[in-house]
């Protein structure tokens, strides 16, 4: 259960209280919904079976966040820094997840349907037994993904980039799909994560 401190301390941030760090908190199975996380820094909190439906974390910081179980259907991740978090079990339906950097993020038996992927950073994760039905993926980086039995029907995986590279080994994928090999291109990393994600690992040194 989480501690009610902590839960006190993140609806005062989403209230405005934007100076509070958010980090190392325990705030598993709490019921956040509709709050705005947005530039939090959340590395390591804990938010396991935590209920999220439609909260923000726009470009939020949140490397080693737990979200095992938690519930983010309808939630804005747009730009969010998740590398290495955990997504295993949890619902993100629906969710807005592009340009995030999910890089070694494990997403074990997710529920991504519907969800938006374009742009995302999905190098190394691990997404075996995750459903992606009906998810946008146009220039997602799929670099050595694991999709292991993963769901992939109904989704643009041919506009991904790196694909040859991921696992796919018992997967479902989009009827007619043929491996296609679109290697990563030259985009606005730079320009939209440079600055901004110097920032925020500067700040939180």
């Amino acid at each position: 259960m989480a501690n009610l401190e902590h839960v006190a301390l993140a609806r005062r941030y989403a209230a405005g209280e934007r100076d509070r760090r958010l980090e190392m908190l325990d705030l598993s199975d709490a019921d956040l919904s509709d709050l705005d996380f947005s530039e939090a820094w959340l590395r390591d909190t804990d938010l396991s079976g935590a209920i999220l439906h439609r909260c923000r974390f726009v470009a939020a910081p949140m490397p080693g966040v737990n979200l095992s179980r938690a519930d983010l259907s309808g939630a804005d991740l747009h730009g969010a820094i998740a590398a290495g978090a955990i997504f295993s079990g949890a619902k993100l339906v629906g969710a807005n997840l592009r340009a995030a950097d999910l890089y070694g993020a494990d997403l074990t038996q997710a529920d991504l349907s519907r969800a938006d992927l374009t742009q995302a950073d999905l190098s190394l994760a691990q997404a075996g037994q995750a459903i992606f039905v009906g998810a946008r993926l146009t220039r997602a980086i799929l670099f050595r993904i694991n999709l292991t039995a993963a769901d992939l029907r109904d989704t643009d995986l041919e506009q991904a980039e790196n694909v040859s590279s991921a696992i796919f080994e018992q997967a479902l994928l989009p009827a007619g799909y043929e491996p296609v090999n679109n290697p990563r291109r030259a985009r606005f990393a730079k320009g939209f994560f440079g600055e901004k994600k110097k920032r925020w690992w500067d700040w939180g040194k």
